[in-house]
């Protein structure tokens, strides 16, 4: 009798410590309840939900995150290359929709930032000369 108390109190505290989860204040999290997204607004602290197979949860930072890029060669209008060294800082500020655009994979909305980035350069300084470049416009085209 005693040992099925053990066992019975064993089970609990596992199911137990498999439906708490917290958020830290540095994270953003979403809830997903048989892979579908249940939920994202989560304060930080102590939340509960259904046991892993039912529920599960996935975290991510919320800090602003570095992408630098290594330096490229642009042309300019006037056909001359420029090298350029850029760098972004970002964070997620909806978790819901950086979920379903990068699955959830920071390396892929790196990726994608890049991408976008290389192009906006591109078409910025092919529109400008060597001169508005390294001048005052600087600041501008930043």
């Amino acid at each position: 009798m005693n040992k099925g108390i053990v066992v019975v109190l064993a089970i609990a505290v596992v199911i137990g410590s498999l439906s708490v989860f917290t958020v830290d204040e540095r994270e953003r999290a979403i809830l997903f309840q048989l892979g579908q997204i249940v939920s994202t607004e989560f304060e930080p602290g102590l939340h509960f939900k259904l046991p892993v197979p039912f529920q599960n949860v996935r975290k991510f930072d919320k800090r602003i995150q570095n992408l630098d890029a290594n330096p490229e060669l642009y042309l300019t209008s006037e056909r001359k290359n420029v090298n350029v060294d850029s760098f972004v800082k970002w964070r997620i500020s909806d978790v819901e929709t950086f979920y379903k655009a990068n699955v959830g994979d920071v390396r892929i909305a790196n990726d994608t930032l890049s991408t976008i980035i290389q192009k906006l350069l591109k078409d910025e300084f092919g529109t400008r000369t060597v001169r508005q470049v390294v001048s005052g416009e600087r600041s501008e085209i930043m």
